[in-house]
């Protein structure tokens, strides 16, 4: 079982946002599994709290992205390149 990285993680947002656009996190969340490379192990495997390992890993990606100034959110809900 190999971790995927938070950097490999932040590519994969930025990918996706380059080709939906600004979208919801479901649709991100989407676009990745089915273009990305994302091992079994991190798409089925949950946190100590029940969470789903993925969804969290791409939220933390996309929150390093939002601090850093790549994305950005333009309403409620939405992730956006800047």
């Amino acid at each position: 079982m190999t971790a995927v990285s938070r950097n490999t993680y932040c590519k994969w947002v930025v990918n996706a946002l380059r080709a939906l656009g600004p979208s919801r996190p479901e649709n991100v969340y989407r676009w990745i599994k089915a273009n990305e490379p994302v091992p079994a192990s991190e798409l089925n495997g949950t946190t100590s709290d029940g969470e789903n390992l993925f969804k969290k890993n791409v939220r933390w990606a996309r929150f390093t992205l939002y601090k850093d100034g790549t994305v950005t959110s333009p309403s409620r809900g939405v992730w956006a390149l800047k």
